[in-house]
This record gives structure tokens, sequence and C-alpha cells, in this order.
């Protein structure tokens, strides 16, 4: 198995991400919510996206 590698993100670098990616997150879960997915179908969406992506960018394995 592949050893994971350490990750250090700023606080404050995370919290300006947060600021920027939060209004387009709401409108793309709003968006979904209106065409006809649940709130929760929508997130657990979202979620894997994120992860597969995340794995990608670290060169880990994807756990799904």
């Amino acid at each position: 198995m592949e050893e994971l590698r350490s990750l250090t993100v700023s606080d404050d670098r995370l919290d300006d991400c947060r600021e920027a990616i939060g209004p387009d997150l709401q409108d793309l879960i709003e968006a979904t919510v209106a065409s006809g997915f649940t709130i929760e179908e929508t997130l657990i969406a979202i979620s894997e996206l994120v992860a597969e992506d995340f794995a990608s960018a670290v060169n880990i394995p994807s756990v799904h």
C-alpha cells in the first residue's frame, strides 16, 4: 500500500478559499435540488466528486 503524505493547509488560506467557494457551492446545491434531486443525493454526489478529485490531486488511491 502506498504511504500517505502529510498535507498542511494554512487556516487563513482555507478560510479564504471557503469564502470564495461557498456562494457558488450553495448555488450548485440549490440548482441540483430544484432539478429534482434530494439534498442528501446532492451532498453525497458532491462529496464523492470531491473525494475523487482530492485523491487524484494528492496521488492517493480512491476509497470508493
